[in-house]
């Protein structure tokens, strides 16, 4: 997962595009308007005037104007304008 996540911020960054990329709680890579945040235990990647929010053991990817939210221990993937979101308990 963390190789599709990066694969697709690094296109975003080649094209200019608009990427933000969090992985463990630090945001590594914020261009353009889109946001996204994760704690000490998750990734998120967001493309394309999206947002992606990833805590406790989660990964969440947002493209295309969409809201990714994975919220514990999953991993969610939203797209052209969805709004997705994943809580395992």
């Amino acid at each position: 997962m963390l190789a599709v996540m990066m694969a697709l911020s690094g296109v975003a960054q080649a094209q200019g595009g608009d990427v933000c990329v969090s992985l463990q709680g630090e945001t590594t890579v914020q261009m353009g308007t889109s946001t996204c945040t994760s704690d000490a235990t998750s990734h998120a990647v967001a493309v394309n005037d999206s947002e992606a929010v990833a805590q406790f053991g989660s990964n969440a990817v947002a493209v295309n104007d969409s809201l990714a939210l994975g919220l514990h221990e999953c991993t969610v993937t939203a797209q052209n304008g969805d709004i997705d979101v994943c809580v395992f308990f």
